[in-house]
C-alpha cells in the first residue's frame, strides 16, 4: 500500500479558530525575542543594543494597544452621550433650509431668510400653479431675518388655505447676495444613518449638521 511522504503543514490546530498571517499578538513578538535568545550563537552573542532595542519595540507595543483600546472606549462614549444628546430634538422647532410656505385658516407660517450680507430682499410669494400672488421688500441683515408674510394677495384680499413657495432675491449696490430660504418646524422623527443623526422636520429629512436653529 503506497504512503504518503510526510509534508510541512501550516494552518491552524483542529478546533482552533484560524489567524490573519498579518496579524502579530505582543505574544508572538515575545514568543520569537525568547527563540531568538534560546537560538543565539554562544560565540557571538546577541548584542546588548539589539536586545535593548527589540525590548523597547516590545514595550511600545503594548502602551500603543493601551492607547487604541483607550481611543477606542472614548469614541463610543462620545457618540453614546452624542446619541442621547440628540433625542432632546425630538417635539423641538428646528430651522432647516427650504422654501415652503403654509396657509392655514388665513394665517401663513413664518420663514427665515440666511443672507451673507446686508442689503435689499425682494421675495416672490408662488402659489401651487407657479403664479406670483404677492411680493414682499424688505431689508435684510447678515446671518438670520425672520421673514413674515401677511396672508394678503396683491388685490388685498386673503389667500386660500394651501401650500406656496418663496423666491428670493437679495442684492446690496447691484449686487447680488448669497440667501437660503429656511423653514421652522417640529422635529417629527430623529435616525442615524452610518451613525449620523437625522431627523424629519415638515415630511423631509435633514442631516443634524445642517440645522440652523434649534428653538
Amino acid at each position: 500500500m503506497p504512503v504518503q511522504g510526510i509534508t510541512d503543514g501550516y494552518g491552524p490546530v483542529a478546533g482552533a479558530q484560524e489567524r490573519n498571517i498579518s496579524e502579530v499578538s505582543k505574544i508572538d513578538f515575545m514568543t520569537l525575542l525568547v527563540a531568538q535568545i534560546k537560538n543565539q550563537d554562544p560565540m557571538s552573542p546577541m548584542d546588548n543594543a539589539e536586545f535593548t532595542g527589540q525590548i523597547t519595540q516590545f514595550t511600545m507595543l503594548e502602551e500603543l494597544e493601551g492607547v487604541n483600546a483607550k481611543l477606542e472606549e472614548n469614541t463610543m462614549m462620545a457618540a453614546s452621550l452624542n446619541n442621547t444628546a440628540l433625542l432632546g430634538l425630538i417635539g423641538k422647532e428646528a430651522t432647516v433650509e427650504g422654501d415652503r410656505l403654509t396657509m392655514a385658516d388665513g394665517v401663513a407660517t413664518g420663514n427665515k431668510l440666511a443672507c451673507d450680507g446686508p442689503g435689499s430682499a425682494v421675495i416672490n410669494v408662488v402659489n401651487s400653479a407657479g403664479e406670483v400672488v404677492d411680493t414682499i421688500r424688505t431689508t435684510v441683515k447678515q446671518g438670520l431675518n425672520d421673514i413674515t408674510w401677511d396672508g394678503l394677495l396683491e388685490d388685498g384680499s386673503v389667500a386660500a388655505d394651501g401650500n406656496y413657495t418663496l423666491e428670493v432675491s437679495v442684492t446690496n449696490s447691484e449686487i447680488d447676495v448669497n440667501s437660503i430660504t429656511l423653514i421652522t418646524g417640529p422635529v417629527d422623527g430623529l435616525r442615524y444613518d452610518n451613525n449620523v443623526g437625522v431627523i424629519t422636520v415638515d415630511g423631509e429629512d435633514y442631516y443634524v449638521s445642517e440645522i440652523y436653529q434649534i428653538s
